[in-house]
């Protein structure tokens, strides 16, 4: 068996152990959630729910503490910024299927060297959960941001008509639409038992990393320390949001016709490609049959990759 399928074989085995691993504390953490929910619901008059959630915590210390490192605790804040939309199985057969493909391409392709086929696989399986999970977080934000102005005008309308804070933020959990309202349902959680409101809005700041919900996390602690009036400050910043996604829909439509360039671009050589085999088969035979043809398809799909990439990141600074 070559030292290439080993390592392979070695990287299935360790993303498939860490993904079982992760998936474990996934369940256990749900469960301490359905817990936590149920104290809320029950009051503080049951102590039943307190010594139940008590005590899987406490066998759960020792057990849990390669799960709580700082590698895991990392992982576990992006994938909450993506909206838990996806887990570690799903970032490793992402991985894998990088893996797989630059081995395909850079070995039975191009003939690449060993170390430089390792190399490259690496490198690829590294990257692309990396890549998934920044797409993924780009749009779980801004999907938040949609309806996000529309919370905000819905709690300075609850302040005006004399509510509280708190119950101004839980009206516009129970009312905006999802992934602003669950948030702000978690946020209401936490607040009810007993985390102080500037601890619950920053950790839910932490958790979405949304510079927008930030600001209102900001505009909140300073309103309790200073004074003022909230629902003055809760319009400003809304009017704020709403005048920044405006911006973004006008950068966005500007660089529509980039992003259609670029997508011809990308796509062109492909049914180029076939057309001409259609034609000439013996022609385009040669980059399949001979290995310098091999090496030269593998040279022209990297170029390709590599100049699509480039493209879509001068679009994406343009954005900003």
């Amino acid at each position: 068996m070559s030292p290439l399928v080993l390592a392979v074989l070695a990287a299935v085995l360790v993303l498939g152990v860490a993904a079982l691993a992760v998936q474990r504390a996934d369940r256990r953490r749900e469960s301490r959630q359905r817990r936590l929910h149920a104290i809320v619901a029950a009051g503080p008059s049951e102590p039943e729910p307190v010594l139940s959630l008590r005590r899987p915590l406490t066998r759960a210390g020792i057990r849990d503490l390669f799960l709580l490192s700082a590698l895991w605790s990392r992982l576990d804040a992006a994938l909450a910024a993506a909206g838990n939309w996806i887990g570690v199985p799903h970032l490793a057969v992402a991985g894998l299927a990088a893996a797989g493909t630059t081995v395909l391409l850079t070995e039975k392709v191009m003939g690449l060297s060993l170390a430089l086929v390792a190399l490259l696989t690496g490198v690829a399986a590294m990257a692309s959960p990396l890549l998934l999970l920044r797409f993924l977080q780009n749009r779980y934000q801004d999907k938040f941001l949609d309806p996000f102005p529309d919370a905000l005008d819905l709690m300075c309308r609850a302040v005006r008509a004399g509510l509280p804070v708190f119950d101004a933020i839980d009206v516009a959990a129970r009312e905006v639409a999802d992934p602003v309202g669950i948030e702000l349902q978690r946020t209401i959680e936490e607040m009810r038992i007993g985390v102080d409101i500037d601890e619950a809005m920053q950790h839910t700041a932490d958790r979405i990393r949304v510079p927008d919900f930030r600001f209102f996390a900001v505009a909140l602690r300073l309103q309790r320390r200073t004074g003022g009036g909230l629902a003055e400050t809760l319009t400003n910043l809304s009017n704020i949001i709403r005048r920044r996604k405006e911006i973004r829909k006008k950068s966005r439509a500007l660089t529509a016709e980039s992003k259609a360039s670029a997508t011809v671009l990308g796509l062109l050589p492909f049914p180029i490609g076939a057309l001409l085999f259609f034609i000439n088969p013996q022609l385009m035979s040669v980059l399949f049959d001979d290995p310098r043809g091999r090496f030269m398809l593998g040279l022209a799909c990297l170029s390709l990759a590599v100049g699509v990439s480039v493209m879509a990141i001068i679009i994406r600074r343009s954005l900003r």
